[in-house]
């Protein structure tokens, strides 16, 4: 049964929005987004504006990271 090209897109997307919505990432899921670009292979347009905007709301303290 051949995976659809889409699912991990949406899973990092799902990920960064929670950690947009909760201001908050930890470690595991740090490591898990780390995990599905790795998995993919490559890191397609909407990926990376999502990504940016995670690592941006970071800088600017609108997201905090913990353990």
């Amino acid at each position: 049964m051949a995976s659809h090209p889409s699912e991990p897109q949406h899973s990092l997307i799902q990920q960064v929005n929670h950690c947009l919505q909760t201001r908050a990432i930890t470690q595991a899921q740090y490591q898990a987004l780390s995990a599905l670009i790795l998995a993919d292979g490559q890191v397609d347009e909407a990926e990376r504006q999502q990504l940016n905007s995670l690592f941006e709301a970071i800088q600017r303290g609108e997201v905090a990271v913990v353990d």
